[in-house]
């Protein structure tokens, strides 16, 4: 019996060393806004044990992890997939190369896929000429250093474009409709955010407006959307809330740590899942 309670002592001292290895990064995230939930997230595919990055991740966009590596993952963090993960290959043989929000992604062929299906087509299949909005597409991502696209304004044709030289685009096109065809024209493209402004060049984004989910990551690091009148303007009615774009400290201290983010969810190379909450 005693050496029953040796050993018990024996794991339960090993499990809180495991807990404690990692509480020093989750009490960081959580104080830069995020809740931590309840389930984890396992993915062979992208880590393995021990932390083992096998393919890392490039953009988190959606329910889809798209890898540098130019692998694509769907995700469901809520529940497992039949192989006993939350990640699972989607019917997609190609390298992805580029994307634009949800809609589209490049293959390192230049061909286009939809991303996500619809009732008008299946997911992952190819784009065809005769899609009613191919122009648009194509001007967002027919260029080789283009690497991720994004809608600022539909109404507006205002677009944001990260291109691999570190620096983001605003793209502003007009959509020439003549009630039967769509024809799209490039009217602009200026430098919005330069890698000089960021001291190292831009890797990913995400634009919500004033949001808290809007995010610039870079090489060394993390830029957030933050409220800098929380207290007043969550306190009082007619006190509206002022954001500005600021580093995050505390992400960018433990960025080693993040395996994905999209602005709202964080998932970490432990496999914890965070929420933001501000």
């Amino acid at each position: 019996m005693k050496k029953k309670y040796i050993i018990l002592f024996i794991l339960l001292l090993l499990c809180s060393g495991c807990s404690y290895k990692y509480a020093s990064t989750t009490r960081t995230i959580r104080h830069s806004g995020f809740v931590i939930a309840n389930n984890s997230f396992k993915c062979d595919a992208i880590f393995g044990k021990k932390e083992v990055i096998n393919d890392k991740v490039r953009f988190y966009v959606g329910n889809y992890l798209f890898t540098e590596s130019g692998n694509v993952y769907e995700t469901n963090l809520g529940r497992v997939y039949q192989n006993g993960y939350n990640c699972k290959k989607p019917d997609f043989d190609g390298t992805v190369y580029a994307i634009f929000d949800l809609n589209v992604l490049k293959d390192s062929n230049g061909d286009y896929y939809y991303i996500g299906g619809n009732d008008r087509v299946a997911a992952f299949s190819k784009v065809s000429e005769a899609d009613e909005d191919y122009g648009l597409y194509d001007i967002l991502l027919k260029d080789t250093d283009v690497v991720k696209a994004s809608t600022v304004n539909s109404k507006t044709g205002e677009f944001y474009v990260l291109k691999s030289d570190g620096n983001i685009y605003q793209y502003l096109i007009t959509n020439n409709n003549d009630g039967n065809t769509k024809t799209y024209i490039t009217d602009s493209i200026n430098l919005l955010y330069s890698a000089r402004d960021f001291n190292s060049n831009i890797l990913d984004f995400s634009y919500s407006g004033s949001s808290t989910t809007t995010f610039v990551k870079t090489e060394n690091n993390y830029y957030r959307m933050k409220v800098t009148n929380s207290k007043e303007c969550s306190k009082y009615a007619d006190v509206a809330c002022k954001y500005e774009m600021a580093e995050d400290t505390g992400l960018t201290k433990v960025k080693d740590r993040i395996l994905a983010y999209n602005g709202s969810t964080l998932i970490t190379t432990y496999g914890k899942i965070f929420n933001v909450t501000n």
